[in-house]
């Protein structure tokens, strides 16, 4: 058997989820809770109806009907665990502009819970010590219809790799495999000043390591939201956005009790198209994560470096998270 730390941490990325509610945090694919990118996570992870660079793959595939240039790239690092240095997310998307054809993306997550210590049954001596994490890849199209309305779909390769066959207890190895799909739509005024956007995410079949009879279900929710830009000219830009999250996961043992919801708010000001500052709020009740997300993002010419600050349950610490992202 291996050691319990890879529960605990199972529990802290629950926690840090700000994409499902708490129903469905035992659930598999861990890495599917958290979002991608600082600058969504500096406005309280309300990013939906926004959704304007490569990590629209996976906030809202529609989105990447709009977005701005031929080539677009974005990477995210967070540690999830501030105590743990080998406890982290890396993320990386790339999406590029077909003509004729619409926006097409590439995007890879990748979650590891760090090096565990394998234990024998009747022993606390240690025996070994292997790596568990996830991994998950997926391809990306999204197109505009027309000038005002955008739609996409992202597939996705959902693998996770716990422990091998030495180390549990049945002796086979404890990974799993699945896929899933994410529909995304979006919906502009002509001018760009109110968004409105929609994603289903997570859809697929469940996942199981061992035993197929114990498997679990993806993090499946609905996003619904909006971003209204109150103020653009050629100095300063003002807006604000909101999302409505719905986990479409039940589970029965605690559905009396669980709602499934999370709210989420924020706002972004930029000025000179330089300096980014944000600020946001993440209700997830079910999670019992309550509190503000703050960040600030620096631009260059066509690369922004952006980080931010989240909300985590009460008794945990706040992690970082730090973003690089090019357009041309």
């Amino acid at each position: 058997m291996f050691k319990i730390r890879i529960a605990v941490v199972v529990l802290i990325t629950a926690a840090l989820a700000s994409a499902a509610g708490a129903q469905v945090s035992i659930g598999g694919a861990q890495s599917l809770y958290i979002q991608p990118g600082a600058r969504p996570a500096g406005m309280g992870d309300s990013f939906v109806a926004l959704a304007d660079d490569a990590s629209a793959i996976s906030w809202n595939a529609g989105g990447l009907g709009f977005i701005e240039g031929k080539y677009n790239f974005t990477l995210m690092h967070t540690q999830l665990v501030p105590d743990w240095d080998d406890v982290y997310y890396e993320y990386i998307a790339y999406a590029q502009k077909v003509e004729g054809l619409g926006t097409i993306g590439a995007s890879v997550i990748y979650l590891t819970y760090g090096t565990q210590i394998a234990t024998d049954p009747d022993s606390p001596e240690p025996i070994g010590e292997f790596n568990s994490y996830e991994v998950i890849p997926s391809i990306a199209y999204g197109t505009a219809i027309g000038e005002n309305l955008a739609v996409g779909l992202n597939l996705k390769f959902v693998y996770v790799d716990l422990a091998p066959a030495q180390f549990t207890q049945d002796q086979e190895k404890g990974s799993g495999s699945t896929f899933a799909v994410d529909l995304g739509v979006l919906w502009k005024t002509m001018e760009d000043k109110l968004r409105l956007g929609a994603a289903l995410l997570h859809v697929g079949p469940k996942i199981a390591y061992i035993d197929e009879e114990q498997s679990d279900p993806l993090p499946r929710n609905l996003k619904l939201g909006a971003t209204y830009i109150i103020m653009r000219d050629e100095t300063n830009s003002l807006l604000v956005s909101g999302e409505y999250n719905k986990s479409l996961v039940i589970v029965e043992d605690i559905a009396d009790v669980a709602t499934g919801v999370i709210l989420n708010a924020g706002a972004e000001y930029v000025y000179a198209n330089l300096l980014a500052l944000r600020a946001g709020y993440v209700y997830d009740k079910d999670g019992e994560v309550k509190g503000l997300a703050y960040g600030m993002g620096l631009k260059y010419k066509n690369w922004a470096f952006d980080l931010a600050n989240v909300p985590q349950a009460e008794g945990l610490k706040r992690p970082f998270r730090f973003s690089l992202t090019a357009t041309f």
